[in-house]
């Protein structure tokens, strides 16, 4: 089988699972992972309250620490957290938030603390400023920052971020190579063949979908390619091959990923869903390392009443693309 007729049907796999949800399993619901999140900085900011009406001396203390928390992304988040819950909720919003406060006011209230305690707490909130908190209620703060969802790189570049290593996953075929992205994304392990783990924005609600793959190659034995065959099999009119039947090529260039030869390809594909028409424009980074092919297929769906166009999207999302496929590192070269 040539190489580009065998990535095309690697690629075309990889689409039919992002279309038809085959690689989609149960994801908390939004509300859920809001409210979590917001009690846990409602109950935080009560439980520094409580802290300086037992302990007045500590005032200086709890304001050092408020301060690192809320300079940091997380405190800016408080601010999104509240307008999702109130699109969410409608109505009912004032009530809920009402609700929330009394009950934990009279949790923190009952409860007994000591100046250990205390000062245990502030400096607890100091390192939450700095990420260390649970991932569920991370993620779901930085995921509700509005600058941060209009340009998920932002939140890669400022620090925020979760680091896969695929080092003895039984699906990377003894590959070892690290990506990072953003730390609000969701992670799941894929549940089809090559797919190793899949990641999605906003905390597993947003509109941007990622696998990580590797496949084996079909190459001769012994045969191992030079760096000019690489060059050539990454070149736009070799890339453009690669899409299948049923896609419509957008742009193909040849890249380079921590120093080695790679492509970077663009295609659109619709899917029947049901009832449903789904176009996908996928843009994958492509590479390879003896006889694997190791991918960073990024996903977006295009509904037949979305506002937004496919070029749209890929405007505003193709930057993200670009920082996290960035931090890509291939640690078998570095053996």
């Amino acid at each position: 089988m040539k190489l580009n007729a065998f990535l095309s049907l690697t690629i075309q796999v990889c689409l039919i699972s992002f279309s038809t949800g085959q690689e989609s399993s149960p994801k908390e619901p939004r509300l859920k992972q809001l409210s979590q999140a917001y009690g846990f900085v409602v109950g935080q900011q009560a439980s520094l309250e409580k802290i300086e009406k037992n302990f007045p001396d500590l005032a200086q203390d709890i304001k050092q620490s408020l301060f690192v928390f809320n300079s940091s992304a997380l405190g800016e988040s408080t601010e999104g957290v509240e307008a999702e819950l109130s699109n969410e909720l409608g109505g009912k919003w004032p009530d809920f938030k009402e609700k929330l406060y009394s009950q934990i006011q009279e949790t923190i209230v009952g409860q007994q603390l000591t100046r250990e305690q205390a000062t245990a707490f502030l400096t607890e909130v100091k390192l939450r400023g700095k990420g260390e908190l649970p991932d569920s209620i991370r993620s779901t703060l930085l995921s509700a920052i509005p600058r941060f969802a209009a340009n998920p790189g932002l939140e890669l570049t400022e620090g925020w971020k979760q680091t896969f290593r695929t080092k003895g996953h039984p699906k990377a075929k003894g590959s070892d190579f690290s990506v990072s992205f953003p730390a609000s994304w969701s992670k799941r392990d894929g549940s089809r063949p090559n797919i190793i783990q899949n990641f999605q924005s906003g905390a597993g609600h947003g509109p941007v979908m990622c696998s990580l793959m590797v496949k084996d190659m079909p190459l001769p034995d012994g045969h191992k390619l030079s760096a000019d065959e690489l060059k050539d099999f990454f070149q736009p009119n070799e890339l453009k091959d690669m899409v299948p039947n049923d896609g419509t090529f957008i742009e193909g260039k040849y890249i380079v990923l921590d120093g080695s030869p790679a492509g970077m390809l663009v295609s659109d594909q619709t899917k029947q869903r049901l009832d449903i028409s789904i176009t996908m424009r996928t843009t994958q980074f492509v590479t390879i390392h003896e006889s694997s092919m190791i991918f960073i297929q990024f996903a977006l769906g295009k509904i037949a009443n979305q506002k937004e166009s496919l070029e749209e999207l890929q405007r505003k999302y193709i930057s993200t693309y670009l920082a996290i496929a960035n931090t890509f590192v291939n640690n078998d070269r570095y053996k």
